[in-house]
């Protein structure tokens, strides 16, 4: 079939579904399909598609328009100018999150030095993954509940080459930690089950969106036990939902820790929280 009357049939059913720019999200699927870049998809583009390619282009944005998010889709998301695989077992890294490392190098004074940094519920390993890129004498531990989670971490750290300066591991929070460190970094889950979230959330994994007791549950359980992992220097850096703060502020300061910045998105809702 000819490529622009392909492209165009594509356009018309992908702005049925919730994509806010349904062309970029067509010509990032096209690339992907036909294994093309985006500079040659914009500039030099194909004059014939197959029917094959075409098929699988149709079946994607059908589940595009069922609400899938393009992540999933293609596989893979950036985050921090990275790219990162992503599946049914990790949550889609998200902009919001990049607040956390942004945070965590302010506290660095000397991005050389040879820091230890704890994942807490590594997903796909974004955070870790991000600030090693930023520190290259640093190293550190990704933990999840989740074997599926871990494994695609793990991908992903050869991807980046980061392999040598950081490790898995299967556990509940600190359960199979067993070392101090100078930076805890921690988005839990932190949605209470009441909630309604959009179509597009619920297709990643449940336990690293839900949280009991108004959604407060792990924070509790990560505070309640932190001190005994962050070096008497550390910090911990959590991400929160954003009426969350007070609340999670409170049940750091009975368990021992002082509150140092609360940090907005870019939507100026609060979204991070750094305690000592």
């Amino acid at each position: 079939m000819n490529f622009s009357v392909a492209f165009k049939k594509l356009l018309k059913k992908m702005q049925l579904s919730p994509a806010e720019n349904p062309v970029r999200e067509v010509r990032l699927l096209v690339g992907y399909v036909l294994g093309i870049s985006q500079e040659k998809l914009l500039f030099d583009p194909p004059t014939e598609i197959n029917t094959e390619a075409l098929k699988i282009l149709s079946t994607y944005v059908e589940r595009r328009c069922h609400h899938e998010p393009l992540a999933k889709i293609l596989g893979y998301k950036e985050f921090w100018g990275l790219r990162f695989k992503v599946t049914a077992a990790t949550l889609d890294p998200r902009p919001d999150s990049e607040i956390l490392i942004e945070t965590a190098l302010k506290y660095i004074p000397d991005p050389r030095a040879p820091l230890r940094i704890l994942d807490l519920g590594t997903g796909s390993g974004c955070l870790l993954l991000s600030l090693l890129s930023e520190l290259p004498s640093a190293s550190g531990v990704g933990i999840d509940l989740s074997q599926a989670a871990l494994t695609v971490a793990q991908e992903n750290a050869q991807a980046l080459n980061l392999q040598n300066r950081c490790e898995f591991i299967q556990s509940h929070w600190f359960e199979n930690v067993f070392d101090q460190f100078d930076i805890i970094l921690a988005n839990p889950p932190y949605i209470d089950r009441s909630e309604v979230l959009s179509p597009q959330t619920l297709y990643d994994p449940e336990t690293a969106l839900f949280a009991a007791d108004n959604g407060l549950a792990d924070y509790k359980k990560i505070l309640q036990l932190a001190r005994s992992y962050l070096k008497d220097d550390g910090i911990i850096i959590f991400e929160i939902g954003h009426l969350q703060a007070d609340s999670v502020n409170f049940i750091a300061q009975e368990n021992g820790f002082n509150l140092q910045v609360k940090v907005k998105d870019f939507n100026q809702l609060d979204r991070c929280l750094v305690f000592s």
